[in-house]
């Protein structure tokens, strides 16, 4: 424990959050706090964001509203970024789900920094740094799940060449994240199932993670729990206004501990599977996560000196199970029961690719970084081909 305690670290994360109900309510005070004229990004129903645009009236704030629809691509990002300049902002406020902010996040960085999003991209761009930091953004999270509202980056899809990448800087941390229980409203089951899927992915990622560190532990301990019930209640009772804000709360802390511990082979793959379908990123990481946990405890149960990540699966066992005495692939277990009785949607389309390609891709990911073992290509082509047919099951039936 002590030595976990003495590994130095980093740590990013949003400057200020406000946790609760009614918090929605408040965001011209806090616009008002960074600047005076305000763009807004929303998703496909721009009616749910009324809450924010009655507000910005009220306080007399000029703004503009931004429908961001379906994931973001360089394309949409370019198209967002042109409109935000024409109106010249100086705060963006974001209210959605993971695209929405991911979008709002870029926009944010290129106003000051200027250029093509292609220029800061990393793997199929030039990995320009950026230099300046994001004019202030402000996140309001609408589905518990990517946790971007506190990471540093921004996921957007290469049609091109069929990948996601980021454009990743400290300077790109949203400055206030308002997490209300009330933006989860309308929620279908399976969009709060595939992102409370994604959610938990993140915490477990993160918190056996070769990076992972004592902050970032915290988190983790507190949220993997917390998640594994919240969830479950928030698809069974949509109104159920304490799980909203436990999911809330539990993603928002599994991107702190992403941010700063990274993840694993679930999102290398999941950056790979997302740039050749179009399955939500939630619902790649659902049916991945038991398989990339069991086949990291299998890893590391045949490599000398490995108890440091096998203690970290106990740990994860007992934290799922609630059982002291718990083995690591009882975690396991725990995982693909809950995934098995969430409401997750069967739908999508996965597009023909040679397996080398995709582990390559998965390999080169810079979520993969952060797995607690190195596995093997074998390894990963039994995890894509165990996917790819779990995936064609469940459309089939």
């Amino acid at each position: 424990m002590l030595e976990a305690m003495t590994t130095p670290f980093d740590l990013v994360q949003p400057r200020r959050v406000l946790f609760g109900r009614e918090r929605i309510g408040g965001i011209g005070d806090v616009v008002r706090e960074h600047g005076n004229r305000c763009w807004v990004v929303t998703g496909s129903r721009p009616e749910r964001a009324s809450v924010v645009s009655d507000a910005l009236v009220r306080a007399q704030i000029p703004h503009e509203l931004w429908c961001a629809s379906g994931e973001p691509t360089f394309d949409s990002v370019r198209d967002a970024a042109e409109a935000a300049r024409a109106f010249a902002p100086d705060v963006v406020v974001a209210m959605g789900g993971g695209s929405v902010i991911d979008t709002a996040k870029a926009v944010a960085m290129l106003l000051t920094n200027g250029g093509d999003p292609l220029e800061y991209a990393e793997v199929v761009g030039d990995g320009k740094p950026v230099m300046r930091v994001s004019i202030p953004m402000i996140a309001i999270p609408t589905t518990a799940g990517t946790g971007t509202e506190a990471t540093r980056n921004a996921v957007l899809k290469h049609s091109g060449k069929q990948v996601k990448v980021s454009l990743r800087s400290r300077w790109m941390m949203p400055e206030v994240v308002i997490l209300d229980p009330f933006a989860m409203r309308g929620v279908p089951a399976h969009v709060a199932a595939a992102s409370g899927m994604d959610a938990l992915c993140q915490l477990i990622e993160a918190f056996v993670s070769c990076r992972a560190n004592a902050w970032t532990d915290a988190l983790c301990r507190e949220g993997i729990p917390m998640a594994a019930e919240a969830l479950p209640k928030v698809c069974r009772d949509p109104e159920d206004q304490d799980a909203r804000a436990g999911m809330l709360l539990a993603a928002c802390w599994s991107g702190v501990a992403l941010a700063n511990a990274g993840l694993g082979a679930v999102h290398g793959f999941a950056a790979v599977a997302g740039g050749v379908s179009d399955v939500p990123h939630g619902l790649i990481c659902a049916r991945l996560l038991a398989l990339v946990c069991r086949a990291n405890i299998e890893a590391l149960e045949r490599i000398p000196d490995s108890s440091k990540g096998l203690d970290k699966y106990r740990e994860l066992a007992v934290l799922l199970t609630g059982n002291p005495q718990a083995k690591p692939l009882d975690g396991v277990a725990i995982i693909e029961e809950l995934r098995d009785r969430l409401p997750l949607a069967t739908g999508g389309i996965m597009a023909t690719v040679p397996v080398e390609q995709v582990v390559s891709g998965a390999q080169r990911a810079s979520s993969m970084k952060g797995n607690p073992v190195v596995l093997p290509g074998e390894v990963l082509t039994a995890i894509w081909s165990d996917y790819a047919g779990s995936f064609s099951a469940a459309c089939s039936g």
